[in-house]
């Protein structure tokens, strides 16, 4: 995980193009890309298919996302995006940071003191784990 910081920071009254970008910048954290070469999601054209196309958008990594919703007992391992209320938009929006083992590990807004209420996970998954590689440092055995 690579900590990548969003450069947008108005809500969901802000006009398209304007609005925060945490979500570009939680993802572009966990896969370790510039920002730039993660899609703004905010820009679709679809807004109700907006996450088949992130998942769409995925495939080139080998990947795909599913959500899981809070409650129960859910036990995530490894990085994820964690979905809470945000802390600095007062209308009920969510705001999205990087999870480890369902702890927060990093909050692309810069200036961020604390998250809000967890509203549910994104997990990434592997589409062929044949083809999946161990982490950086680890070793196959």
């Amino acid at each position: 995980m690579k900590k990548i910081y969003q450069t947008k920071f108005r809500g969901i009254d802000a006009p398209i193009g304007e609005r925060g970008n945490c979500w570009q910048a939680a993802v572009a954290s966990v896969l370790e890309l510039p920002l730039d070469e993660v899609p703004d999601i905010q820009v679709y054209d679809d807004e109700i298919h907006w996450f088949d196309n992130f998942r769409e958008w995925l495939k080139q990594y080998g990947l795909s996302a599913f959500g899981l919703t809070t409650g129960g007992n859910i036990v995530i391992q490894g990085y994820h995006l964690i979905e809470c209320k945000s802390t600095t938009l007062n209308n009920g929006e969510l705001h999205v940071v990087v999870g480890l083992n369902q702890e927060v590990v990093h909050d692309p807004n810069p200036n961020a003191t604390s998250i809000g209420e967890v509203a549910d996970y994104i997990v990434f998954t592997v589409l062929d784990p044949a083809q999946s590689q161990p982490p950086s440092g680890v070793e196959e055995k």
